[in-house]
């Protein structure tokens, strides 16, 4: 099922990428790349973890929309809850979900429905999503990764507080991104500007939709022609004396010409905070004597009334 109301326009999704993309590679000093790389893999052994996370999209220095949310996720027990609002164009939606008992629950602001998704039975235990990656092919893109970095090693700072925390950060303008990154940035761009418009188009011809509008967020990002390129990338993590990463945050600047030639420099700011690590639980929801519609998930999250 398609969550578009979690995304700030084609740029967020594609600036997130790039994000990840030049920030991994941002740690390249043997101190601070090395120390991120042992706190992301101890953070990712937890069980449980709650996070706040927020988001923003600015166009020359007007924010055009915002996301937030609070989450609360439990691997051992594949259950998660949270509550999420996005603001674009005037507007605003919030949305509560809950994943529980295999099976899905929307619930938004604006009505008392609940809207639940069935998961299909797909014959695996639960152990199976853990096992699928194969410890090897995992030391086999680290090690690719490790390969990638080069000699951005110098364009990243660790601080080492007393408590036994650090912060590392990063900060890269454009002629200090990788040459590929440079050159393959604006074709991924538009394109992925391109692709979001048209599914958006198609999608709107669906006679049944979800029951949040998912075109709140159409039209909120300028869509870059002519002209692209990463102004920089800015990256600060804040890992706790336990090894784990409990604040992440990234700024990406990327500037370009919409088709009429108009001048945009857009940036977007992605960050999040993690707490409650192996001690968090999701919240339930008990579906008795409330309104209940059913999502339909053989047809991309569309619903359907159970009498039709």
């Amino acid at each position: 099922m398609k969550k578009k109301w979690l995304m700030l326009g084609g740029t967020l999704g594609i600036s997130s990428v790039m994000m990840i993309t030049t920030g991994v590679s941002a740690f390249a000093s043997t101190s601070g790349y090395d120390a991120y790389k042992s706190a992301l893999k101890n953070t990712r052994t937890i069980q449980n973890v709650a996070v706040q996370a927020s988001a923003s999209l600015q166009d020359n220095g007007n924010v055009l929309a915002s996301a937030a949310g609070n989450f609360k996720i439990s691997l051992d027990k594949q259950a998660a809850s949270g509550s999420a609002n996005v603001k674009a164009n005037g507007a605003t939606q919030s949305v509560n979900f809950f994943k529980q008992k295999d099976q899905t629950v929307l619930k938004t602001s604006s009505n008392d429905t609940y809207y639940v998704q069935q998961e299909r039975d797909k014959g695996k235990n639960k152990n199976e999503a853990k096992e699928t990656l194969d410890p090897q092919i995992s030391q086999q893109v680290e090690t690719v990764i490790d390969a990638l970095v080069g000699n951005l090693k110098d364009y990243v700072a660790v601080d080492a507080k007393t408590d036994g925390s650090k912060e590392i950060t990063a900060q890269l303008d454009n002629s200090q991104l990788p040459t590929v990154v440079n050159a393959i940035a604006p074709i991924v761009i538009k394109q992925a500007s391109n692709h979001e418009r048209d599914g958006e188009k198609k999608d709107n011809n669906d006679a049944k939709q979800l029951p949040f509008n998912r075109d709140v967020l159409q039209g909120s990002t300028p869509q870059l022609t002519q002209d692209i390129k990463i102004e920089n990338v800015s990256f600060k993590a804040n890992i706790n004396a336990a090894n784990y990463i409990e604040h992440q945050e990234a700024d990406i600047t990327v500037s370009g010409k919409d088709a009429s030639g108009t001048a945009h420099k857009v940036t977007v700011h992605l960050q999040a905070n993690l707490s409650g690590y192996n001690t968090t639980t999701p919240d339930t929801i008990d579906l008795s004597g409330k309104k209940v519609q059913q999502m339909d998930n053989r047809h991309h999250g569309k619903f359907h009334d159970d009498n039709e």
